[in-house]
């Protein structure tokens, strides 16, 4: 299934495809733990057009899509995190109708190159305690859990998991 699938730098022209990946993923992987309406005020504010225009041309980070047949199906942006001095996935995301195709696993991977090619030895990624799909992905490609911390999305409280890799 994957075979179609191409994997690349993002930029401006896929910010349109990004949103809708971001709000269909969010939709269904968060309603039940943060609420419907906390969801949409996090896509309203993570993904205006500025925000991820930003992500794409930001030279100290890196934003990569997966497409099939041009239309964005996934995207992965990562970059430095300075309160905790290492780099960080700041999104990672597939449309629900290309979940378990290995898309996200393909996305990371391209990220571990950049951030390879950028001399990072490891990177962390942040994963809502209540979300057992992403905590099952991050252990399952080499993810540690290392710390733990509670963080206020718009009035909704909670915990999250810092989970780490070394490259």
């Amino acid at each position: 299934m994957t075979a179609d699938v191409r994997y690349r730098p993002a930029n401006v022209g896929d910010v349109a495809g990004i949103q809708r990946v971001a709000d269909d993923a969010w939709h269904a992987a968060y309603d039940d733990i943060l609420g419907e309406e906390t969801v949409e005020t996090m896509l309203d504010e993570w993904y205006e057009d500025e925000a991820i225009e930003a992500g794409v041309e930001h030279e100290a980070q890196d934003f990569f899509v997966a497409a099939v047949d041009g239309e964005v199906v996934g995207y992965a942006h990562a970059g430095p995190h300075p309160p905790r001095r290492v780099h960080q996935v700041y999104r990672l995301y597939v449309d629900p109708d290309h979940w378990r195709e290995g898309v996200a696993r393909n996305l990371l991977a391209e990220v571990e190159q950049a951030l390879y090619d950028r001399d990072v030895t490891a990177y962390e990624a942040e994963v809502l305690a209540d979300n057992d799909r992403g905590i099952a992905f991050y252990e399952a490609i080499g993810f540690e859990r290392v710390d733990e911390q509670e963080t206020d999305f718009e009035g909704t409280v909670a915990t999250e998991y810092v989970f780490q890799k070394r490259l």
